[in-house]
């Protein structure tokens, strides 16, 4: 799955199109991207301009109006792109709204994604805060690690409910600076350092994802593909990948298992 800040590199691909019209709607009615909203619904879309787009965590809104939004979930494998407006549909365009300038177009080759229709004011008012939010406080980080003591902190990182847009890479990022296991329960955690790490490594993962990719291609990004400019190599994020990669830290070989159901990286050495 996609992390935050590649949610927020593939909501840009669109973004470029702020204030264009939609001109038509192509949809494939039986693609599965489709199971939580009809595929002919989206041609109320028809006439309507992009008036803005902002991503939460791992999905991302596209507002049409005050009270009509696209929200798009890039699943396992979706992935936004953009095209000439004369663009031929390939064999996942699941669905593509055409511009007068250019073709925007969700793909997705496994149909992990989801796309769905709002017709309210602001349908994420119920959504929790994400890491990079002002909102994201002490205070709220402390009653996390109260409500579940005896959850592993790989696990509570990767609560969507309690950390939006944290996934893997990023956890075990955040569980390495930390200098703690993965699987350490959450009741032995230092809440001031749990914050501040969980932030360093969000607003750290936008800056050199989404940031600093601002030529990104308008072939588009998709979940487990990265671009030229990535996080340093004095994170783990560059190392994680490798078999027998080491740690940046004490170049010590990585260990791998799995925990919080996800193959898990870390070093024995450094994290207790």
């Amino acid at each position: 799955m996609p992390e935050l800040a590649e949610v927020e590199l593939a909501r840009r691909q669109w973004a470029t199109y702020h204030g264009s019209s939609i001109n038509s709607v192509e949809v494939h009615p039986k693609a599965r991207i489709y199971r939580d909203c009809p595929a002919p619904a989206l041609r109320i879309l028809e006439g309507q301009t992009l008036l803005s787009s902002k991503a939460h965590g791992k999905r991302m809104l596209f507002t049409f109006a005050p009270a009509l939004h696209l929200e798009v979930h890039l699943g396992m494998s979706g992935k936004l792109s953009t095209a000439p407006h004369d663009h031929l549909e390939h064999r996942h365009d699941h669905l593509i709204l055409r511009t007068a300038k250019a073709a925007l177009i969700f793909n997705d080759y496994r149909m992990f994604g989801r796309i769905m229709l709002h017709d309210c004011s602001d349908p994420w008012s119920d959504l929790p805060p994400q890491p990079q939010d002002s909102k994201f406080t002490l205070a709220r980080v402390q009653n996390l690690i109260a409500r579940h003591p005896k959850k592993p902190l790989k696990a509570l990182l990767l609560d969507q409910n309690a950390c939006p847009g944290i996934g893997n890479w990023m956890a075990d990022e955040i569980c390495w600076r930390l200098g703690l296991h993965p699987g350490t329960p959450s009741a032995q955690l230092t809440p001031a350092s749990l914050r501040k790490e969980i932030r360093f490594v969000s607003l750290g993962a936008l800056k050199h994802v989404a940031e600093k990719n601002t030529t990104a291609s308008a072939e588009g990004f998709a979940p487990g593909s990265y671009v030229s400019k990535v996080p340093p190599k004095n994170w783990l994020f560059q190392h994680r990948w490798k078999k027998g990669g080491s740690c940046p830290k004490c170049r010590n070989e990585l260990a791998r298992d799995t925990i919080a159901s996800r193959t898990t990286a870390w070093c024995q050495h450094c994290q207790t």
